[in-house]
């Protein structure tokens, strides 16, 4: 005989104080992957603001909705992650990009190095905020 767990038991529920932890841990990563393709402190600075800006995006909309925080974390979450994965792989394009952009601050961005990383973003974040709606329709 064959004991079979329900799915929901694996994954918490949206109000779940866990989403809390699991937000930190996706600052950290975001932070952890955008650092080494920054070159001087106002860029680190400026991508430090991402996921405060995040935050105080979603603080709003939970207040308009009249949702609770904690139910939209997973957004959030799925959000910064995909943003993070969507530059892995790629720093040392970003650090030649950011280079030129410190050095270039009035060109417009298209006249600079490549950014490979676009593309890589441009399917990260669908798929995370896809699973982002699939979790918060299904738990």
């Amino acid at each position: 005989m064959v004991a079979r767990l329900d799915e929901r038991v694996l994954m918490p529920d949206q109000s779940s104080p866990l989403w809390w932890l699991f937000a930190t841990i996706s600052v950290v990563v975001y932070l952890a992957a955008l650092f080494p393709g920054m070159v001087n402190w106002r860029q680190k600075l400026w991508v430090s603001c991402g996921p405060v800006a995040g935050f105080v995006v979603l603080t709003a909309s939970s207040v308009k909705q009249e949702w609770s925080l904690s139910e939209i974390l997973p957004v959030y979450c799925g959000i910064t992650l995909g943003i993070a994965l969507g530059v892995v792989g790629h720093w040392k394009a970003m650090r030649s990009f950011m280079t030129w952009r410190a050095e270039n601050p009035a060109k417009p961005d298209d006249e600079g190095p490549d950014v490979p990383w676009v593309l890589q973003m441009a399917f990260t974040l669908p798929i995370f905020f896809g699973g982002t709606i699939w979790y918060m329709n299904t738990y």
